[in-house]
């Protein structure tokens, strides 16, 4: 991309803000949150909700309080993005489109740690064109795990935002069940974190959220590595992806937990690792930004669910798609009362 005669590299932004934000925060991130702190965090204005689909909650659920999270990504392709970021596509030679169900688990650990999971199913076809037949494949999506740590909770008093630190491991384990690979190498783009189909990875992040009624604003940066792997008994190495991702939901009954939402998210896939091995996939960079309505609304005390439809608004290497998204989360907590997280 070009503003006038100046280009911006991604790849150089992306580890610029990763480093910087690492470095300016890692003194907060060291500490957990008081369980004083943590109380005065529940008399702020939070209604309770499903969230924004696309973005991880930067706040956590209380010990003891757990939830299931049936969720449906979806990608209906239409068009091919070229070797230079723009909002162009031209239209692909064999349309694609997927669907990867997955089943999400979270519980609260402790009043600052939270487990989740995410297990995943993934069906796509691809149909004929450009001289090649058409294809399907279906079976076992990839694994993620992670754990997030609240090293600061937001207060009714402060400007600082709730600040969370998350780490990821993608377990590649549709490589493992012999589920043919998506073409492209990627599972749909609203999947956090976004990384290399049938590959490992392990994503480094920092979640934020600050509630200011009647809006919450919520986001977080990952940069992901994924370790040398094979293809075909071929050493395999994927260049790194830096993501952003940030929300704005707007509550029109706190009651109903009723909202709309604007997610807006960055995917780019950067020329090199940070282990310095020569990346030797095709393409070498690629990247996607994309942003989605979402609407949520709270159907019980313990039930609350929201719909999206993501679209791509530029990209580069990859592929432009809509993306429908829809998910409902049910909840259950030892105490009996489900808290708001």
């Amino acid at each position: 991309m070009r503003f006038g005669s100046m280009k911006i590299t991604y790849a150089s932004l992306a580890v610029t803000a990763c480093v910087v934000t690492l470095v300016a925060l890692l003194p907060r991130l060291t500490t957990a949150a008081t369980e004083e702190e943590i109380a005065r965090y529940r008399t702020i204005w939070n209604p309770f909700s499903a969230g924004p689909q696309l973005v991880s909650s930067a706040d956590l659920q209380p010990k003891g309080q757990y939830f299931f999270r049936p969720y449906v990504y979806s990608e209906i392709g239409h068009g091919q993005f070229g070797n230079t970021w723009s909002s162009r596509s031209r239209s692909l030679p064999q349309p694609l489109s997927a669907i990867n169900p997955q089943v999400e688990f979270s519980y609260g650990i402790t009043n600052s740690v939270e487990f989740e999971m995410y297990v995943s199913e993934v069906s796509w076809w691809q149909s004929s064109g450009n001289g090649q037949p058409a294809r399907s494949g279906h079976g076992l999506g990839d694994t993620t795990v992670f754990l997030k740590y609240r090293a600061i909770v937001q207060q009714p008093d402060t400007w600082w935002p709730t600040l969370t630190n998350a780490f990821y491991v993608s377990l590649p384990t549709s490589d493992w069940a012999g589920t043919p690979s998506i073409p492209g190498g990627f599972a749909p783009l609203g999947r956090l974190p976004s990384t290399h189909f049938g590959a490992p990875e392990f994503t480094e992040s920092i979640l934020f959220r600050k509630n200011i009624r009647p809006v919450r604003i919520s986001g977080g940066i990952f940069y992901s590595y994924g370790p040398p792997s094979s293809n075909n008994g071929l050493p395999q190495y994927f260049g790194d992806i830096f993501q952003y991702r940030l929300a704005v939901e707007h509550f029109l009954d706190d009651a109903k937990g009723f909202a709309y939402a604007i997610e807006v998210l960055g995917l780019h896939g950067l020329p090199f690792r940070l282990d310095g091995h020569s990346v030797n996939t095709k393409p070498g960079s690629f990247g996607l930004v994309g942003v989605q309505p979402t609407v949520e609304y709270k159907f019980t005390d313990q039930i609350v669910g929201a719909a999206g439809v993501l679209l791509t608004l530029a990209g580069q290497n990859d592929i432009a798609a809509i993306y429908p998204n829809f998910s409902i989360y049910f909840y259950w907590s030892r105490s009996g009362r489900v808290i708001a997280r």
